[in-house]
């Protein structure tokens, strides 16, 4: 483990991560660090600007705020039959749990890595498994975090 004297820093991705399915049923149980390699977090919102009649800008609307979370991992477990299933990606609009990373604010998130309570991490796709001739698979899964949506489990059926 790192130590430092001096300047303090973030260091390491400590955290574990848990994935659903879009019908709440757990496929990744606990995927923990060091098995997490890293992660990116991401502010996003969607703006527009207003203009006058001589096309300067009089106002500046936002909306949509939401953070996008790319974790980057290493499906393991304690045998093959347990690594293989860490290497399972969910379908869209399947969840994700994350526990013990560092508390950090991000675009007006108070805790913007971790699930609290009801708010859940989506996955809107774009997940991939890489595998290698000679070394370990690696996994990569992008997440999204809403402002107004409260994802708790199982998507709806329409």
């Amino acid at each position: 483990m790192a130590n430092t004297q001096g300047t303090k820093y973030v260091f390491g991705s400590p955290a574990t991560l848990n994935v659903f399915n879009s019908a709440g049923a757990e496929i990744i149980t606990a995927v923990l660090s060091p098995d997490i390699e890293s992660y990116d977090i991401t502010h996003e919102c969607d703006t527009e600007e207003v203009r006058n009649s001589a096309g300067e800008v009089v106002g500046h609307i936002g909306y949509n705020n939401r953070l996008t979370l790319t974790v980057n991992f290493i499906p393991s477990g304690t045998s093959v039959a347990n690594a293989k299933t860490a290497a399972s990606l969910p379908d869209c609009n399947g969840t994700a749990i994350i526990t013990g990373a560092p508390v950090i604010t991000v675009g007006g998130f108070a805790d913007a890595l971790n699930s609290v309570t009801g708010n859940r991490w989506i996955y809107a796709g774009g997940a991939s498994i890489k595998t290698t001739q000679t070394g370990k698979a690696t996994g990569t899964i992008t997440l999204k975090k809403y402002a107004n949506i409260s994802a708790s489990g199982a998507a709806t059926n329409l």
